[in-house]
């Protein structure tokens, strides 16, 4: 005796679709919370002490605290909804895979509609100021790419307004907009994975560029390994959010049914980057945080006119002194003679008796 519910294939494996997509979110909420309370811990020491990255970790902390905030009520309110579908309105005519679409704009999955939105804003923000305040002190460079990414991310703006207007109308939801002839979901979401690869992008190239030389000009290849891994630019780049936008996208604009796990999972997806990033650089592993030790240490040798300009706002480890490493680094690199030419640009580095430790 089978007790398989009276449905098609398709409609049984749109339910598996939807019901995975509920259990991971799940997990990616686990990741949040780990992430959530190492980023409170380390910001929240930090704060205690009123240095010069006092209000830069204020804020931090106040933005990863508003981020856990979203995911939580994310988190919440699709457990709730798919409990309403699987178990309360289980006899609803075509399955739950049918109920969650036809009642996608209810109150209950309201509350993850706006959280989702609001908690991808704050994603792109994150990653905009970032790509600002790397590329802000390139001469006439940054103009044009402050205007284009405030551009984009306005743009990202509005098309959530219209996507969060729509998924909000009685019997929308992402697949279909009732009462309009327009789908505001993939120029919505193509707009933000436009955006982000775009930031990524520049990220990535700027800072790079910015490795390349100081690997050259003084620091060698060691110093500048843990900034140039796979891990770093993943973390560094995002490439988290792109990746999850992408397995969404593709299965939605080809119509399968594993869009409905992925577009879950965006949810907390979008919030794993930005607390990578913020737990990087309350580490003072961030390339934000660190090239400002790198910048220090090399400027004491060597002054580049082409790349000297990149000030980062970051300067907790300028407080704390360089590292011994760092300075046997450039005291090697000036030489045995503390008399070295200047009109090379370098500097006299004296050496002492901890240099021969």
């Amino acid at each position: 005796m089978s007790y398989t519910p009276d449905e098609s294939s398709a409609q049984l494996y749109a339910e598996k679709t939807w019901l995975a997509g509920s259990i991971m979110t799940g997990v990616g909420y686990g990741v949040v919370l780990a992430l959530f309370w190492l980023c409170l811990q380390l910001l929240w020491r930090r704060t205690r002490v009123k240095d010069a990255d006092y209000a830069r970790n204020c804020f931090f902390l106040v933005y990863v605290c508003v981020m856990f905030t979203l995911g939580s009520l994310f988190m919440g309110s699709i457990s709730q909804f798919t409990q309403l579908a699987f178990i309360n309105d289980r006899n609803f005519p075509g399955g739950p895979s049918a109920w969650e679409v036809e009642m996608f704009s209810i109150n209950v999955d309201e509350i993850s509609n706006v959280s989702f939105v609001l908690a991808d804003w704050c994603a792109t923000a994150l990653m905009v100021w970032r790509c600002v305040i790397i590329y802000r002190d390139c001469g006439s460079c940054p103009w044009p790419i402050i205007m284009m990414l405030g551009t984009m991310f306005l743009g990202s703006v509005v098309f959530g307004i219209l996507f969060l207007y729509q998924i909000s109308s009685p019997l929308s939801s992402p697949y279909s907009a009732a009462g309009t002839d327009v789908n505001f979901t993939l120029p919505y979401f193509f707009f933000e994975l436009a955006t982000n690869i775009t930031v990524t992008i520049l990220i990535v190239l700027r800072l790079y560029l910015y490795r390349l030389h100081m690997k050259h000009a003084l620091l060698g290849p060691g110093h500048v390994a843990e900034h140039t891994s796979l891990e770093s630019v993943i973390v560094e780049s995002a490439a988290i959010y792109s990746t999850f936008s992408l397995l969404f996208l593709i299965p939605f604009a080809t119509k399968s049914p594993v869009a409905n796990v992925f577009m879950q999972v965006l949810g907390e997806a979008q919030l794993i980057a930005p607390l990578l990033i913020i737990f990087r650089e309350a580490q003072g592993n961030g390339w934000i945080s660190s090239t400002v030790s790198s910048t220090s240490s090399s400027k004491t040798a060597v002054q580049s006119p082409q790349y000297s300009g990149i000030e980062f706002t970051s300067q907790h480890m300028h407080n704390e002194g360089l590292k011994s490493t760092d300075y046997r680094d450039v005291s090697m690199t000036a030489g045995e003679d503390s008399n070295i030419d200047n009109d090379d640009n370098v500097a006299e580095v004296p050496r002492t008796e901890q240099d021969h430790i």
